[in-house]
């Protein structure tokens, strides 16, 4: 017997974590493991799985991510403190030739002793992307690139904070046993930026989509893509294309 997660109920999942996440930041629900349990149960039945046994097993998964979030939430993160919770933003960025508007939303903003700035990202997919990748992953690349530009100046009462560095907090996945195990997220740490990739990514983005140049590459993304059988950068989909 085989069950795939629907696209709505794996989006469900992570929309619930992130909401609750969100409560528990700020103090709508309060940071007590049984009441976030209870907050899940009564939420969790909305989302659509296709099998009893498929919604069971993701549910635990569920309580195991709020579990860490919870912990990894009240722990000291050298020193750090939450300035901002769900903070949207809106900036506009000079790449190359390009003037790039970027919209988006910011799930945890912390700032250090220092004033600097950190950006958290909370991810609850299965798959985590490699060391090498954090240190050049676009999304957080992106959000550092947005504090330089004025994205947290209201947040610091109209400074403009530096940048400390982003992380993932990948809460369906354990930390290592000598970060805390199974009872952490795993947290992937992107440094401070250095150098003018992230602007010159951009900027490559930007003419793509000018000049209506969307060529599509291969990379572990591909495992959990709905379109790979009609992709043109796969074997399988190059016989469909040709």
């Amino acid at each position: 017997m085989k069950a795939d997660e629907p696209a709505t109920a794996a989006q469900g999942f992570g929309n619930v974590v992130h909401v609750i996440a969100d409560e528990v930041a700020s103090g709508r629900t309060p940071a007590v493991l049984d009441v976030l349990m209870e907050r899940l149960d009564s939420v969790w039945d909305a989302l659509a799985f296709d099998a009893p046994w498929k919604s069971r097993q993701e549910k635990e998964q569920a309580r195991a991510a709020l579990s860490r979030f919870l912990r990894w939430h009240v722990m000291d993160r050298g020193g750090r403190t939450q300035a901002a919770s769900e903070h949207g933003f809106d900036v506009t960025i000079e790449a190359g030739e390009y003037e790039v508007r970027i919209r988006g939303s910011m799930d945890r903003v912390e700032k250090d002793a220092e004033g600097h700035a950190y950006v958290v990202d909370f991810k609850t997919g299965k798959q985590a992307p490699t060391k090498d990748e954090v240190a050049h992953h676009p999304q957080l690349a992106v959000y550092q690139l947005a504090v330089r530009e004025g994205a947290l100046d209201e947040v610091f009462d109209g400074h403009r904070p530096e940048a400390g560095g982003a992380e993932l907090v990948q809460l369906r996945q354990p930390a290592p046993k000598k970060e805390g195990g199974d009872d952490l997220p795993k947290v992937q740490a992107q440094e401070p930026l250095s150098g003018e990739w992230v602007g010159d990514l951009l900027a490559t983005a930007a003419g793509r989509v000018l000049d209506e140049r969307f060529t599509p590459t291969t990379g572990s993304h591909c495992a959990n893509c709905a379109f790979r059988a009609s992709c043109s950068a796969r074997p399988e989909g190059q016989q469909i294309v040709e």
